[in-house]
């Protein structure tokens, strides 16, 4: 059984240790990959700057006879998607998580985000600031949202497809919420813009909070600390599940199929060999059968050993005789006597050594000024 332990934890440190050489790897390979799409981005941008400088240029001088860029139909002003990239990301999926959390900050954090689709929201930077969109979809573990109608751009694609407009992502520390709210002195509803955002529990009171939202949705409410009052979640869509024959309906998963008692395991044996694969170098756990195999196994093999020790030569028994007695005896310590002499012989080469440089032993130890 001991061999048996052995390979399993062998095999454990040779997964291991392949698991995280095959990491490095991807680590390397993905540095390689964003170095390539950041050397293509930058090579564009120039691109497109000397592009805009000579198109300045033939406006400038041509005047009427200029062509017309803004047709569409040249792909004027679109984008590849090797500039489309955030490029504060780790690498091309992944955001830090300092910045994501500064992005976040105004809505309640990463974790608890109080933004979601069809939220109306407006638009702080860039060309389109003052006005007013639909958040479209969240990418929360990058701090970005897009939107339906604004911020939007000419996409070119990987391989010079005909240009789209494709919505762009916006930074979530660029938009704020906007929701009708009445004033309690004149009564006028109008839109107002949330600065601040905090996630409470919720109140199944006094929140719009349905099985629905909490199945589908967020789990708890949006508070404007400010005010004291709680923004409702836009309306959730329950999806639409439609059972197909390799489908495991509910019915079916809670029907018990297999009775036990305290002999017999939790679940039939060929469950347990799919779980832990019967056949696997990792298996630390075997059968009693298995198990007794293996010790008759070793007990043959040390019957073989025992057999050969029997028809040793004499020198072969002397050098087992040895092993045996150097085995008892231990490690041999040296007495006194020889110590003495050993401490002897190393201050006297001590001396000698201090003698040919010139140097005595007081004058060794004292420190120089």
């Amino acid at each position: 059984m001991q061999k048996l332990v052995k390979r399993a934890a062998q095999a454990q440190r040779q997964a291991t240790r392949r698991a995280q050489q095959r990491m490095e790897q991807e680590n390397i390979d993905n540095r390689i990959r964003n170095r390539q799409a950041l050397r293509s981005a930058v090579s564009e941008v120039r691109q497109n700057l000397k592009d805009a400088r000579q198109a300045r240029k033939e406006d400038w001088e041509m005047g009427p006879l200029a062509p017309k860029r803004d047709l569409g139909f040249n792909n004027y002003g679109a984008f590849k998607e090797s500039v489309r990239q955030d490029w504060t990301n780790y690498g091309l999926h992944q955001a830090r998580p300092q910045l994501v959390e500064k992005r976040c900050a105004w809505a309640g954090g990463v974790r608890q985000l109080n933004l979601a689709p069809q939220d109306r929201v407006v638009i702080l930077d860039g060309p389109d600031k003052g006005k007013i969109d639909r958040i479209k979809d969240v990418q929360a573990e990058n701090g970005t949202v897009t939107l339906e109608v604004h911020h939007r751009a000419l996409s070119v694609g990987m391989f010079d497809n005909p240009a789209r407009s494709q919505s762009m992502p916006i930074s979530i520390d660029s938009i704020r919420l906007v929701y009708p709210i009445t004033d309690p002195e004149t009564g006028i509803t109008k839109d107002v813009i949330i600065n601040q955002l905090k996630a409470v529990p919720p109140n199944m009171q006094s929140s719009n909070m349905s099985l629905d939202r909490w199945q589908f949705g967020k789990k708890w409410d949006r508070l404007v600390p400010s005010l004291n009052k709680v923004i409702p979640w836009p309306e959730v869509e329950v999806p639409e599940f439609e059972a197909t024959k390799s489908d495991t309906v509910r019915e079916q998963v809670e029907e018990r199929t297999f009775y036990y008692n305290l002999l017999a395991p939790p679940m039939p044996d060929q469950v347990l060999d799919e779980l832990r694969n019967k056949y696997s170098r990792f298996r630390t756990r075997h059968e009693p059968w298995y198990i007794e195999q293996k010790e008759m196994e070793e007990a043959a093999k040390k019957g073989r050993l025992e057999a050969i020790k029997s028809m040793q030569t004499p020198l072969e028994e002397f050098h087992e005789r040895q092993r045996e007695l150097r085995d008892t005896v231990g490690e041999l310590e040296l007495p006194e006597e020889m110590l003495e002499r050993i401490g002897e012989f190393m201050a006297k080469k001590k001396e000698i050594a201090l003698n040919h440089a010139g140097m005595s032993e007081v004058s060794a130890q004292t420190p120089t000024q």
